[in-house]
């Protein structure tokens, strides 16, 4: 009878410590890292634009370092600015991921410009902002008996399309009018080649005179407007005019007469 109760004992005491291994192999691997989500540093995402639509692509990967197969493995995410509007949401099925591999993905998504504007949301256009990545991730471990859920978050920056406009110098030599001028647009536009710009000197309503440039884009640009002299009459003011990527910019610039002397 001792003798029975002895492998009993030991038997319970063999299921208890399957049970701890079970349970520790199952717990351990999301504590110690040994799961990892890595998600996309901002130098890895990559950015690119067309016919007023914005594409975004952003790299991660999934670790699976443990024990078992991890299943139904699901991320859902949203992407906002900022001002936490929303940019884009959707949710990536992925499966199974087996013990000991890894898995590489990109969360690729696109959005309008014309969403912001229509919305009368026209920072990202004319500022820098940030886009900001939630993600929730959910799946199952050890033969689906564990059930894993966390979430995550990462930021990362937005250049403004069209990020500044403006006067550099201005020189005068009695003959002619030289206005030195900057246009400096996001890298993501340099497949759009480059657009018009237009200074227009006003006095009051009436137009005086007018000068077109040619601008790339993508870069920094500068440029130089001529005006032949002497004017009608004396300009109050500048206006800078141009259409970058399907959107209307105008710049206004006070005249200082002082820059006829």
């Amino acid at each position: 009878m001792a003798t029975r109760i002895r492998v009993i004992q030991v038997a319970i005491a063999a299921v208890n410590l399957l049970i701890f291994a079970l349970a520790f192999t199952s717990i351990w691997p999301f504590p110690s890292g040994d799961f990892k989500i890595n998600l996309p540093e901002s130098e890895d995402v990559e950015w690119s634009y067309e016919d007023g639509v914005v594409h975004v692509s952003a790299p991660y990967s999934i670790d699976n370092g443990g024990f078992y197969d991890v299943s139904e493995l699901e991320i859902s995410y949203e992407v906002t600015n900022y001002t936490s509007v929303l940019v884009h949401s959707d949710t990536i099925d992925i499966g199974t991921i087996p013990a000991g591999a890894v898995t590489s993905d990109t969360i690729d998504f696109s959005f309008r410009l014309d969403d912001f504007h229509d919305a009368s949301i026209v920072w990202l256009l004319f500022n820098d902002d940030f886009l900001n990545f939630a993600l929730e991730v959910s799946c199952y471990y050890t033969m689906k008996l564990v059930h894993f859920y966390a979430e995550y978050s990462v930021s990362v920056p937005w250049d403004a399309l069209i990020q500044d406009i403006g006067v550099d110098d201005v020189r005068s030599d009695g003959v002619q009018l030289e206005i030195e001028y900057h246009v400096f647009t996001s890298s993501i536009l340099e497949p759009l080649g480059g657009t018009i710009i237009t200074a227009k000197l006003f006095n009051g309503s009436t137009l005086i005179v007018q000068d077109v440039e040619y601008v790339s884009l993508g870069e920094m640009h500068s440029g130089t407007f001529s005006f032949d002299l002497p004017f009608s009459a004396i300009p109050d003011r500048m206006v800078l005019e141009t259409t970058i990527a399907g959107y209307d910019f105008v710049e206004t610039v006070p005249f200082d007469s002082g820059w006829l002397s």
